[in-house]
């Protein structure tokens, strides 16, 4: 693997923020270099932004990231809902019988989904914690972790 461009935890870059100041920076005469420096985008961005602003008078809105949701069709959920009423159960069950059933497959994460939204399934505040504690790297007295060397600067 190499140190390239990855896609993994993208920020966005382009914030409506960012956006307005370019826009206030430029119509101050200010330079696209030094606005790209300062804002930590390309110079090729600052000129999209502000080429936007020239010809449609309104700010660039920056786009999303990631993968787009895939929405379940109404025939889904209808089929969703049915599978409930008839077993009263849980969007894990759900989706292995329609798997079974339909020889298709439903995520169960849509299932749940689907169930909050009709109130037939509740949020679990127990699955929804981190489930890992986050422990730092803990002495019970700090500098017991230090190391120092030093010499006199005589050979």
């Amino acid at each position: 693997m190499g140190m390239g461009k990855g896609r993994k935890n993208r920020v966005l870059k382009l914030t409506a923020v960012k956006v307005n100041y370019i826009i206030r920076e430029k119509t101050d005469n200010i330079s696209s270099k030094i606005i790209a420096e300062d804002m930590k985008v390309s110079i090729s961005t600052v000129n999209r932004v502000w080429g936007h602003w020239m010809k449609n008078t309104e700010p660039l809105a920056p786009k999303k990231f990631g993968r787009p949701k895939k929405s379940l069709g109404e025939s889904d959920i209808q089929l969703i809902l049915e599978i409930h009423k008839e077993q009263n159960s849980g969007s894990r069950l759900i989706e292995k019988i329609i798997e079974q059933r339909d020889g298709r497959h439903v995520p169960h994460n849509a299932i749940h989904q689907v169930l909050l939204e009709t109130g037939l399934a509740n949020e679990d505040k127990q699955k929804k914690k981190r489930r890992k504690p986050w422990v730092g790297y803990e002495r019970k007295h700090s500098l017991t972790a230090v190391h120092l060397d030093w010499n006199t600067g005589r050979f």
